[in-house]
């Protein structure tokens, strides 16, 4: 006898790790936060462990996910649990389904103590594959065999993957309009054995028709097309369509981009594609707060406008004003200038700074252009000019320098968000060489390269490991002919947090100096306890010389904890940190930062 069911179980692993950043020892998740305890268990497969560790993930994650909601009320309580512990079990019926367990038998047996308990599992045979059908037969030959074959086992994940694969191949050679694959799986209870069967439901092929627009408002529909990734009479790709939908939303200058297809193709053919679109406000003001021990507090507030001639051109102005550092921005950016994956930047700022090594007044404007090449690379060229009153405070000189610079940068980045990444890497090496017009410093040459990486310690990315290291260092001329805004400096909370601002590095008669050359490192261990709150361990380092070449020892560590709130633009981050090495003649052995985003 067969019995005929539908595997459509999507998989999921994440660990539920932590760490706790209190001093008292060993401590729970849920202790901390809402003070609930729990002790599930589960019965282990001797001989599939894999499968076993799988059904354990599933229980964390589940009970992780249903304790957020269980109710303080007493009352309540008892009935919340029971239901709590009735719907994992169903899930991990499902799980053990997914494994080719589809015999198996889970009896739950409560213990003796609130949200406690044992899941007895009866696991019974694990099904393998008999055979595998494809409908229509010529599709057959489209089947990876590396993938849900003859003999292996009826894993869940396994025929999901072959049918993704099964539909990429289909459509990579024909135009179809619309495309179906779904999977069908016999069960024989007699043998242990299952029969996979993929259905192919292909309708008309296609060819891109007109595209027009409807709700654009003042974005210019010359800018639209430029971004439309077919031509008329191409063949039809449904992935093409999201691919556009997914840029016109993510450019910000819409709220909605809805796509609306016909029934069925023309007769010639033709799809016409109609996008009807919701455009955003495109202008706005932002502010915001920090808060450095060593800088004291500070603001930020900006005002801008994501399209200001029509076509995605960006104005943004930002103030920035701290008891150390005042500054006013302009930026200008153009979008597909001269060709789609290159951009116009123009900027000038005033800015003025306090610091113990200077006192600095000046302004600066800058050109460049960038390009990206593939997904994760860029680069960019430019040249930058500046005015700058500087007041060294170490020989008590004040000079007028004005440079004129040429910025070389590219980079690589991989990272799966920019404000709070939990995996990828984020490379970069940049070149610019010098020229004072005034005469009053030497030519000279700055090279640095920087890379940050992250590594999520779990599918849910509850745990982070964070690394970042940079070196640099200034060629062409002494430390006398360099000006003092240009020079290397380290500590402060974009530094090696626990110092003050640029106290690491050389200094003469108690003030800053900066160095030619500069190595420094971050590491952090991050952990989202939940979805708005988290926590954070970190050790810092740099070395500042006076020497061009770049010493690899000698460093000033700083360490500490910190706390973070998840918001919707990015987490709030608060620090709080000590040095290691080099304390003497520090103001102080400890600092804190607030301040919005991850420290890297």
């Amino acid at each position: 006898m067969m019995s005929k069911s539908h595997v459509s179980l999507k998989t999921g692993r994440s660990i539920l790790v932590f760490f706790c950043l209190l001093p008292l020892g060993a401590c729970s998740l849920m202790d901390i936060f809402t003070g609930v305890k729990t002790d599930y268990r589960l019965t282990h497969n001797k001989n599939d462990e894999a499968s076993s560790d799988y059904l354990q993930t599933v229980l964390d994650e589940r009970l992780q996910d249903k304790l957020k909601t269980l109710s303080k009320d007493e009352n309540n309580r008892a009935r919340e649990e029971d239901y709590i512990e009735e719907s994992i079990r169903a899930d991990l019926l499902k799980a053990l389904h997914a494994k080719g367990y589809y015999n198996a038998k889970i009896k739950f047996v409560k213990g003796t103590q609130p949200l406690s308990g044992k899941y007895e599992i009866e696991y019974g045979p694990q099904f393998r594959i008999s055979s595998i059908h494809v409908s229509p037969k010529e599709y057959f030959q489209k089947l990876d065999q590396k993938h849900a074959k003859t003999g292996m086992i009826l894993d869940a994940e396994s025929v999901l993957t072959q049918q993704d694969i099964l539909y990429q191949k289909i459509q990579k050679d024909r135009c179809y309009f619309s495309l179906d694959v779904k999977n069908e799986v016999y069960l024989d209870q007699r043998t242990h054995q299952g029969r996979v069967d993929f259905l192919v439901d292909a309708g008309k092929e296609g060819h891109f028709g007109a595209t027009s627009f409807t709700g654009n408002g003042s974005v210019k529909e010359s800018y639209l097309r430029k971004l439309v990734p077919w031509k008329e009479g191409d063949c039809f790709r449904r992935e093409k369509l999201e691919s556009y939908k997914t840029a016109l939303l993510q450019g910000g200058l819409f709220s909605r981009a809805e796509i609306i297809l016909p029934a069925a193709p023309e007769k010639n053919g033709n799809v016409p594609v109609k996008l009807d679109l919701r455009e955003r406000a495109q202008r706005s003001v932002s502010a915001g707060l920090t808060y450095y021990s060593d800088e004291g507090p500070g603001a930020i507030f900006g005002w801008e406008h994501r399209n200001l001639l029509g076509s995605a051109e960006k104005l943004k102005a930002t103030l920035n004003l701290s008891a150390l550092k005042q500054s006013l921005g302009l930026d200008f950016d153009k979008p597909y200038f001269i060709r789609k994956n290159q951009s116009l930047s123009l900027s000038a700022a005033l800015r003025r700074q306090e610091t113990d090594a200077y006192d600095e007044l000046g302004m600066d404007s800058g050109i460049a252009i960038s390009r990206t090449f593939g997904k994760h690379i860029s680069a960019s060229t430019g040249i930058d000019f500046s005015v700058t009153r500087i007041d060294d405070k170490t020989d008590d000189s004040s000079n007028i320098f004005g440079l004129v610079s040429a910025p070389q940068t590219i980079s690589y980045d991989t990272r799966d968000n920019k404000l709070d990444p939990h995996k990828g890497w984020n490379l970069s090496a940049a070149a610019e060489p010098f020229f004072d017009l005034l005469g009053e410093s030497d030519p000279f040459f700055k090279t640095q390269f920087t890379g940050s990486g992250y590594l999520s310690l779990g599918t849910k990315a509850d745990i982070v490991l964070a690394g970042k290291a940079g070196v640099g260092s200034i060629w062409g001329a002494d430390l006398e002919g360099i000006p003092a805004t240009e020079r290397f400096y380290a500590g402060g909370g974009g530094s090696v947090r626990g110092y003050g601002y640029q106290e690491v590095g050389p200094q003469e008669k108690g003030d800053p100096t900066g160095g030619l050359s500069l190595v420094n490192f971050s590491l952090e261990l991050r952990s989202k306890f939940t979805d708005t709150i988290g926590g954070i361990i970190f050790l810092d380092g740099a070395s500042v010389t006076e020497n061009a070449s770049p010493e690899f020892n000698d460093f000033a560590l700083g360490t500490g904890v910190g706390f973070r709130y998840y918001t919707g633009f990015g987490p709030i981050r608060f620090d709080l940190a000590t040095p290691l090495t080099q304390k003497d003649n520090l103001e102080q052995n400890y600092q804190f930062y607030i301040s919005i985003g991850q420290a890297f």
